[in-house]
């Protein structure tokens, strides 16, 4: 019998946040359907999990400047090359999240005109009021939502996410919204001790895992992560400190991805960072979604969060930071310049929340409901002219 085909899509933007969520979903799906990824992030080749198929569009921005293009004509290149793609692999599902429609409308054609179940992967906290009306959940948008998307997969925890955020919403939008819970990949106590072993190098220090998410804009994190590392108060802890792949950092040590001396380990980028996460005491952390979901499973510890975004523009890791720390020892780092400070006075009194656990299992969950939907509902595989 013929694998149901499955396209996601994830537009090239500042982070790595829509890519990782999608990506996660496509490695549950993977399992009993074939999958393929799409976007335009450079990134992509070095966090994809292996045997999962993808196509690497040309980047946005590099397109454009690299031939003098307007957005005009970057955008057309673009737009052809997902019609043809979708033509090629003939999905039976389609799944992207941020914009019903693309950043640039690149989607629209395809949305309107292309027959197959669609999917709308919505995160935990789209970033504040005018996101939420004039972005994502627009005029536009509403009514693309409601016509032409099948569900809307919302990635996170009832607890988190409250149904009330969205009471506002038609109700034929409401009765799309799915909850899956958070979407992040399952770590077995197995892998935590593998993972342990490989990283502490046979020792029994404590392990402090820095991590900068994608890195294009923590620079300032970063740097103050590996000042946090010369502190001679964390002289008898490992420390591993992830700049991100998209980290502009300058890198003085050659062609290696990877530096260490005495007790610290700097890597340029992780294809594994979800591993360390889960399995380290103590980790220090951007806000944003993933690196904090990874870090709430596996062993028990301290998580210290600081939100790299502006909150004036842009206030969706504050919004994790909080609210995800009402139900796991999260503490919000407000100011760098007192971080050391602020770990320090609280990373030897952990202090377990009530005894409750989050939905963690979005990646499952997420699987099962669009296989249950590919086996009661019928799309005929074609595009309009």
């Amino acid at each position: 019998m013929n694998m149901k085909k499955v396209m996601l899509f994830a537009y090239d933007g500042t982070g790595l946040g829509h890519l990782m969520r999608l990506i996660k979903i496509a490695w549950g799906l993977s399992k009993e359907c074939q999958v393929i990824v799409v976007s335009g992030h450079k990134a992509m080749p070095d966090i994809i999990p292996e045997g999962i198929q993808y196509y690497l569009l040309p980047n946005f921005s590099e397109l454009r400047e690299e031939n003098c293009y307007t957005n005009e004509q970057t955008n057309r290149i673009r737009i052809k090359i997902l019609e043809k793609l979708i033509l090629d692999f003939m999905p039976d599902v389609f799944v992207t999240d941020y914009l019903p429609l693309g950043k640039r409308c690149e989607l629209a054609r395809i949305i309107t005109g292309y027959n197959c179940l669609k999917y709308f992967v919505l995160r935990s906290d789209i970033g504040g009021d005018r996101l939420t009306h004039e972005d994502v959940f627009s005029t536009r948008n509403i009514a693309i939502l409601k016509r032409y998307y099948h569900r809307i997969l919302l990635a996170s925890d009832p607890v988190v996410t409250s149904a009330e955020v969205y009471s506002w919403l038609p109700t034929e939008i409401l009765n799309k919204i799915v909850y899956i819970g958070c979407v992040t990949y399952p770590v077995s106590a197995k892998q935590i001790i593998e993972t342990r072993f490989a990283y502490l190098a046979g020792h029994t220090k404590k392990w402090m895992v820095c991590s900068a998410g994608g890195g294009r804009i923590s620079q300032e994190f970063s740097r103050k992560c590996i000042e946090l590392a010369k502190d001679k108060r964390f002289a008898d802890w490992k420390i591993d400190i992830i700049l991100g792949n998209y980290s502009q950092l300058q890198w003085p040590y050659g062609q290696t991805e990877i530096y260490s001396k005495k007790n610290v380990t700097i890597h340029r980028k992780l294809k594994d960072l979800y591993l360390l996460h889960a399995s380290a005491d103590c980790v220090i952390c951007s806000g944003g979604y993933n690196s904090l979901v990874e870090s709430m499973q596996g062993k028990d510890k301290n998580v210290f969060a600081y939100s790299v975004m502006d909150f004036a523009v842009e206030e969706e890791q504050v919004h994790n930071i909080r609210n995800f720390g009402k139900y796991y020892p999260i503490t919000e780092i407000t100011s760098l310049e007192s971080m050391e400070d602020l770990i320090f006075s609280k990373m030897f009194c952990f202090q377990p929340k009530k005894n409750f656990r989050l939905n963690l299992n979005g990646i499952e969950n997420a699987k099962r409901l669009i296989i249950q939907d590919l086996n009661h509902f019928y799309q005929p595989k074609n595009i309009a002219k």
